[in-house]
């Protein structure tokens, strides 16, 4: 390194403070800690209780850029006397969010001036928590400093109120403003299409005076997320060929993620031609690994492997996506085996790589593989386990059916289990059939979240397929009476560009005529090839048994029958072409009986199912499921 010499009036401290703010504007981090160890070495660093050049400062502002651990460090060693507002808005700024209110709030204790930058700060930080105490009181703040006319505070107030949304908030701050930046308008477009809606969110779309890149992203998320693909295309049509705009990487990333999450592959497959017309086959990291998720959600893995392995660069974020989705796919196999490869290319795997890796494990029944991977997160890998990680070695151990070995890993965990480890734990009871074990994690799990229906429902159906009847008869009476409701199973399917869905017994699509003629033959001819339904989980009011039940289990056999699921196949029949693969997508996770069902119409029709459900993809084919019916 060499030392350049400093004016004559400039003492070697003077010069070191200089250098390192340079470094620091300049994000160099490299000469940047050179100069820390030669200051050390030279003794020109000095002691804390005493640092009249602001050395420790200079070094804060640094680290702050490029390592918040090293920043923590400096800001504790920087003497109070010394710390100004500049100080804990930098450090604000690069923390996490409730360190940052913690920091705030420090700082509003003592005698330092609070200007427009740390508010804009504190705000960005504190719109990640979705907080509405802690955003009114700083709406409040915001008004009692003044400091309400500044436009980049205004619009990072109105963005806190979109995360909780609240967008009558949102409203009025926006009406409230003088100066409206584009970017003002753009939040409160994203906060109307979130909260009310895509109607609303057209109006103020087109009311808007100016429209960035980001506004027409947020207008296609939105019809994309609600199905509306031929308007997505239409809009992106407008906004690239009409207005000259083009896609950058976030907005290719927020597409292709509306389009993983609606199941849109169609308009996931235009933003893969368009990025690589418009970068070039290496469309880089963040893109590529947006496409192979994209892939992996839309039921296509073959599709999302051939992009990762064309892939010149590959970081952990990339190998995580591919990894996730061979999960999910239930090719524990493979995501081992991807694993291995991960660790050969040098790359080092992070929490969610274990968190993938054990999922994986649960749902392909390799138990003992599973506890080598937990036992190695912290040994070898320096990872703490997470509860989520917990939460894993927990379907792992009940799926398997070691429910005793699963409660006893719940009560060693060093921390108190939350409601997906419960959860976790209460699905294999159900799974195998432990009424009494149930009924005990069933009363933990009610004190947790009392209104959620699935934990509910799933005790109904323990009794019902234990035997019991009457208690099962008598839950579902007090669930109906306290008004606790099933979240209805939806299933969606995309043909031609265009998004079906149906609920079971739906009779609201324009082409259920034909739909249930198909189901009325598609059922005979399972029938023929094995079909049962699984009527075990049903209640049936008024009957004493079931031998003297008849006329009731028709009715029962024929709610079956119109699942959604079963809608959506009957559809996909009728509506693709003959031989080629039927996708569907379902909200909850996929019954019993529709799972019986799908594997006999895989080998009836020759057909593959992809069914996507709440948890994840089942690929049916000649008669049997990726899952290897472990669900």
């Amino acid at each position: 390194m060499t030392w350049t010499l400093p004016p004559a009036h400039h003492t070697p401290a003077l010069h070191l403070r200089a250098l390192l703010r340079s470094c620091a504007r300049t994000s160099s981090l490299r000469p940047a800690t050179q100069l820390h160890a030669a200051a050390l070495v030279s003794g020109l660093l000095p002691p804390t209780s005493s640092d009249p050049h602001f050395l420790l400062n200079a070094l804060f502002h640094l680290y702050s850029l490029s390592s918040l651990s090293h920043a923590i460090h400096l800001f504790h060693q920087i003497p109070n006397s010394q710390k100004d507002s500049v100080d804990y808005t930098a450090l604000i700024s690069a923390t996490n969010p409730n360190h940052a209110l913690r920091l705030f709030s420090e700082m509003r204790s003592l005698p330092l001036p609070l200007d427009p930058v740390s508010v804009l700060c504190v705000l960005t930080k504190c719109s990640h928590l979705g907080c509405v105490k802690t955003g009114s009181q700083l709406h409040a703040l915001v008004v009692k400093l003044g400091v309400s006319g500044c436009v980049r505070v205004c619009n990072a107030l109105m963005d806190v109120y979109v995360k909780c949304g609240l967008v009558g908030r949102v409203r009025r701050v926006f009406e409230d403003m003088g100066l409206k930046t584009v970017v003002s308008w753009t939040v409160v477009l994203e906060g109307v299409v979130k909260g009310e809606g895509l109607e609303n969110g057209r109006k103020v779309f087109d009311e808007m005076p100016e429209r960035n890149e980001v506004a027409w992203t947020v207008m296609i998320v939105g019809y994309v997320e609600n199905g509306m693909t031929r308007e997505a295309f239409e809009l992106l049509r407008e906004m690239i060929f009409g207005c000259g705009f083009v896609l950058n990487d976030v907005s290719l990333c927020s597409i292709l993620s509306a389009c993983s999450r609606s199941g849109d592959v169609s308009l996931g497959r235009w933003v893969h031609g368009y990025a690589v017309k418009e970068i070039g086959w290496d469309v880089g990291v963040m893109v590529g690994t947006g496409l192979v998720d994209m892939y992996a959600k839309c039921g296509r893995i073959g599709a999302a492997l051939v992009v990762f392995r064309n892939m010149p660069r590959r970081n952990v974020v990339a190998w995580n996506a591919m990894i996730g989705g061979l999960a999910m796919h239930g090719k524990g196999k493979d995501v081992v085996d991807m694993f291995d490869s991960m660790i050969g290319e040098g790359v080092s795997p992070d929490a969610l790589t274990f968190l993938v890796l054990l999922s994986a494990c649960s749902h392909s029944g390799m138990v003992d593989l599973g506890w080598k991977y937990f036992n190695e997160l912290e040994s070898i890998h320096g990872i703490n386990p997470e509860m989520e990680h917990y939460a894993c070695m927990v379907d792992l151990l009940g799926r398997a059916g070691r429910l005793e070995k699963a409660e006893a890993f719940i009560k060693s965990m060093p921390f108190a289990p939350n409601e997906v480890v419960l959860g976790s734990l209460f699905g294999s009871c159900y799974t195998h059939g432990k009424v009494k074990l149930g009924e005990r994690i069933m009363r933990e799990l009610v004190q947790m979240d009392p209104h959620n229906t699935e934990y509910h429902v799933l005790l109904s159906n323990m009794y019902a397929l234990s035997g019991k009847e009457e208690k099962a008869n008598f839950f579902r009476k007090v669930l109906k009476k306290r008004g606790i409701k099933k979240v209805p199973g939806t299933s969606s399917m995309y043909v031609g560009g265009q998004l079906h869905q149906f609920i079971a017994g739906d009779k609201s699509h324009p082409q259920t005529a034909g739909i249930y003629m198909m189901l009325d033959d598609m059922i005979r001819r399972l029938r023929l090839g094995g079909y049962v339904p699984n009527t075990s989980s049903q209640v049936l009011f008024g009957c004493s048994t079931r031998d003297d039940c008849t006329e009731a289990l028709e009715e029962v056999e024929q709610v079956l029958f119109t699942h959604s699921e079963k809608l959506a196949l009957a559809f996909g029949l009728t509506s693709t072409p003959s031989g080629s693969p039927i996708h569907i997508f379902k909200n909850l996770r996929i019954c019993q009986d529709c799972h019986s069902a799908m594997k006999i119409a895989s080998y009836v029709y020759n057909r593959e199912i992809v069914v996507r459900d709440r948890y994840q993809f089942h690929s049916f084919k000649q008669g049997s499921c990726s899952c290897s019916d472990c669900w």
